[in-house]
């Protein structure tokens, strides 16, 4: 019993790993790619977490100068071609990119863990019915 439940701990743990190394990866290069396989590999916790995760986003956003809505910009040039002066306007901060970023990796990761939390509870509430019937396993 204990070996079965070391294995199921680490295959949980390479998956919760697997789940944090594909977001953090997407939202690291900004990848859509990783983001959405580690969205799936978290379903049906990500039906809940990545809706979640948009609201905190779009709200972060209301920030003044966290995402402007339009981008900018100016500068002034020496003959050579170097820039003398250059002005940007519209990046959003980098306050902004981090912090959600980082969300997106803690979200994903939950929705994992959560997923892993609901398979033992289900496979220990199957566990405790086939016990409990008249001749299942453990019963007299």
């Amino acid at each position: 019993m204990l070996r079965t439940h070391q294995r199921v701990s680490r295959v949980a743990g390479g998956y919760v790993v697997a789940v944090v190394v594909l977001a953090a990866a997407g939202f690291a290069t900004g990848s859509p790619g990783p983001i959405v396989a580690a969205a799936a590999l978290t379903l049906p916790a990500s039906l809940v977490a990545m809706p979640s995760y948009y609201l905190a986003y779009g709200l972060l956003a209301l920030v003044p100068g966290a995402n402007p809505s339009s981008a900018s910009g100016s500068g002034s040039a020496r003959a050579d071609g170097h820039a003398i002066t250059e002005v940007v306007t519209g990046d959003p901060a980098a306050w902004f990119t981090v912090v959600t970023s980082l969300l997106g990796v803690v979200v994903l990761a939950a929705a994992a863990v959560v997923n892993v939390l609901l398979l033992q509870r289900l496979s220990d509430h199957r566990r405790r019915a086939a016990v409990a019937q008249p001749g299942g396993r453990g019963g007299a």
